[in-house]
């Protein structure tokens, strides 16, 4: 029986690089935030031979467990997926923390949102990085404002990045030079636009508290996301099923998999306040 849903468990995994410090950080922020009470499951993927990682999972009261460093990122996933025996994964690094004004009843709707999209069908991943407050080292914003001018700024954008100053017939020639750059670009605009979903009605659908895009036009991130365990494993599966990938996984997640085959399959991403830093 799960914590949010009767029938639906969510299970967080948290892939860490050998970086103890930073895990306990982010861990104390979800023991201030009460994350871990709402959710039914987690486990602390680290790099073998982190063993100060590993300790500091395990003083924190939840599994650890190693995967092989060679197989990167990917391989910390498939570690993830096959360690968690729940319904839904919530997956995310050890760098991101909660925001410290969400907890209790805020940050219990924003976890029952997201699994009420994918419940209902209407997503097929939900991204919980705060989707307004942006990190400069994720540019989201910057690399819509690349290509196309903001229309009308979201009045919930922090500023949190630059937006590229560049006059719009410069925007309108790196469309042009770079169509398909470009194109994947449009999914960000929901992170400044105020209207994305009226810019783009043939990608981008407005629902309570965010939007759906669809996955031509916007690409995988290694960020906080909510996706069913079963359909990360098809991913997966995917990538080692790829021609050159035969029979083994790539270390590249976010390359191997922003591919055509991600374009043309039209996934539905959910794009929610969020709650990770």
């Amino acid at each position: 029986m799960g914590i949010l849903f009767q029938d639906k468990k969510i299970g967080l995994a948290l892939l860490c690089d050998n970086a103890p410090y930073t895990l306990a950080m982010t861990l104390a922020s979800y023991e201030r935030t009460g994350l871990l009470d709402y959710l039914d499951a987690a486990c602390v993927v680290y790099p073998e031979g982190g063993g100060k990682v590993e300790h500091t999972a395990r003083v924190c009261g939840i599994p650890a467990v190693p995967s092989s460093m060679e197989g990167g990122f990917v391989g910390a996933l498939a570690t993830a997926v096959t360690t968690l025996d729940t319904d839904y994964v919530l997956l995310a690094e050890d760098d991101c923390m909660v925001w410290e004004h969400l907890r209790g009843e805020t940050l219990e709707k924003q976890l029952k949102q997201a699994l009420g999209l994918l419940v209902s069908g209407q997503a097929d991943m939900v991204r919980l990085r705060h989707a307004w407050r942006g990190s400069t080292r994720y540019k989201a914003a910057y690399t819509y404002s690349y290509f196309y001018p903001v229309e009308q700024l979201a009045t919930l954008w922090m500023h949190a990045e630059g937006l590229s100053e560049a006059p719009d017939w410069i925007k309108s020639m790196r469309r042009f030079f770079h169509p398909v750059r470009s194109k994947r670009s449009i999914g960000r605009c929901v992170y400044v636009e105020q209207n994305p979903h009226l810019r783009f009605p043939q990608y981008i659908r407005k629902i309570e508290g965010g939007y759906i895009i669809d996955s031509e036009v916007f690409e995988w991130t290694n960020q906080p996301t909510l996706i069913a365990r079963s359909r990360m494993r098809q991913i997966l599966a995917g990538l080692a099923q790829a021609q050159g990938n035969i029979g083994k996984l790539p270390q590249d997640f976010e390359n191997a998999v922003n591919n055509p085959r991600w374009r043309d399959a039209h996934m539905n991403i959910g794009v929610i306040r969020g709650i990770f830093t």
